[in-house]
């Protein structure tokens, strides 16, 4: 099966959060998977992904944009793991974490919730075959 993988950037991630991720991420792939994800120069859960699955001597499709902006990049990127990808994960977080610096909104304005913080992993998500949210 290919497996996407998305969901935030590191600096969205506590250490527990970030543990509890990995978690996820682990219990997402099988030996026979291959991991479909974003390569985010950012570090987060395209990177952890990228990680478990070597863990588990996994093949990889990591896609990344053509250059460092939404059109002609990360679109053109996020789409092909949609559509690369027989299911989608993308691992969120429901709350900022104490400090974040970063911007805010109110809710993720890809899924219109409050139930977990604004991702660019939703957008890919919802232009998938299959997906499934893991908000931690």
């Amino acid at each position: 099966m290919r497996v996407g993988i998305v969901g935030h950037e590191a600096r969205k991630f506590t250490p527990e959060t970030e543990a509890k991720a990995r978690e996820i991420i682990r219990s997402l792939l099988s030996p026979d998977d291959i991991l479909v994800s974003g390569g985010c120069h950012l570090g987060g859960i395209d990177i952890w992904a990228e990680e478990e699955a070597n863990k588990l001597g996994l093949e990889k499709e990591i896609y990344l944009p053509a250059i460092p902006r939404w059109e002609g990049g990360f679109k053109q990127r996020n789409l092909k793991i949609a559509r690369a990808s027989d299911i989608v994960h993308c691992i969120v977080v429901a709350d900022y974490p104490e400090g974040y610096k970063g911007m805010k909104f109110d809710y993720c304005y890809h899924c219109h919730t409050s139930d977990h913080i604004k991702s660019g992993g939703c957008w890919t998500a919802k232009r998938a075959r299959k997906a499934e949210w893991h908000v931690i």
